[in-house]
């Protein structure tokens, strides 16, 4: 499948580019890392991250002459590609945002913030609880654009790639990164995210474009305490080793940690509205 050989050629590529160019020095043991996450990814995700590609692309394929396709309007198919790819990649952006501010989504998204370092394994620290609930409202909304189905197959690809590639150790000169962060989501972009920072957590949700997050204010490009100062994970996990695939699929039932928005409501109790936080709060 051809988002398997993206896989492992974007393995291949970062994993050695970590080696020789590495952008932070990573504290828990690396063959433990790399083994858990494989595990969970191989052992558990491999059969949603092999049909969910295909089933996108298949779906897109039955509604694209669908006559209530928002998209089907008669539009040439350069337009209908790109509105559809660049929707495609918002409703990402959207999906994010939501694990983040809604307490029980970030019970099982708080998986993919539990490596204590980030580097290209954890693009395959997700949740099977995530990953199905994100691909089923994926698949409404192709359902409701009906955007072409070779828009629908190249966002999947560049999406896998682009996953290893945000999450990779990587070390980008300044200049590059600053061109490239103008548009994409780069490795300095994106481990903000993973910060164990209070007031990084909730920045830089994007998945491919970067724009998402400086239009709706939540975009940061640099973290506050400063790269060379940047802890990752989560400040409940803390300990240095990562967790195992069995700690990893019980994470959603252990005690967590709810996010709060800068008016301080709670929004375990209250979601009142989607502003990014600026502390978290133990419940």
């Amino acid at each position: 499948m051809l988002s398997t050989y993206v896989l492992f050629s974007a393995f291949g590529i970062f994993a050695v580019l970590e080696t020789f160019r590495p952008r932070r020095r990573l504290i828990a043991p690396v063959g433990r890392r790399w083994l858990q996450a494989a595990l969970l990814a191989f052992l558990i995700n491999s059969p949603q991250g092999w049909i969910y590609p295909a089933t996108a692309v298949v779906l897109a394929s039955a509604v694209r002459t669908s006559s209530y396709g928002l998209l089907n309007r008669g539009l040439p198919f350069w337009l209908r590609f790109v509105v559809g790819f660049v929707l495609l990649d918002l409703l990402r952006y959207g999906q994010h945002r939501l694990y983040h501010a809604i307490p029980g989504l970030w019970r099982i998204h708080r998986l993919h913030h539990s490596d204590p370092d980030c580097d290209w394994s954890t693009g395959l620290l997700f949740h099977p609880g995530e990953m199905l609930l994100s691909q089923l409202t994926y698949l409404g909304v192709i359902a409701l654009l009906a955007p072409p189905p070779l828009a629908v197959l190249c966002l999947e690809v560049v999406s896998i790639a682009q996953n290893i590639f945000e999450h990779a150790n990587v070390a980008i000169p300044f200049r590059v990164d600053g061109l490239m962060r103008r548009i994409f989501i780069t490795p300095d972009v994106h481990h903000i995210h993973h910060s164990e920072g209070l007031s990084d957590l909730n920045r830089n949700f994007g998945t491919v474009f970067s724009w998402w997050d400086r239009i709706f204010g939540t975009y940061l490009p640099a973290p506050a305490a400063g790269y060379a100062n940047m802890r990752m994970g989560l400040q409940d996990l803390a300990g240095g080793q990562g967790l195992n695939v069995l700690q990893m699929l019980a994470l959603p039932f252990r005690k967590v940690v709810s996010l709060s928005n800068s008016k301080g409501c709670e929004l375990i109790a209250e979601p009142c509205q989607l502003n990014p936080p600026d502390f978290v709060q133990k419940i």
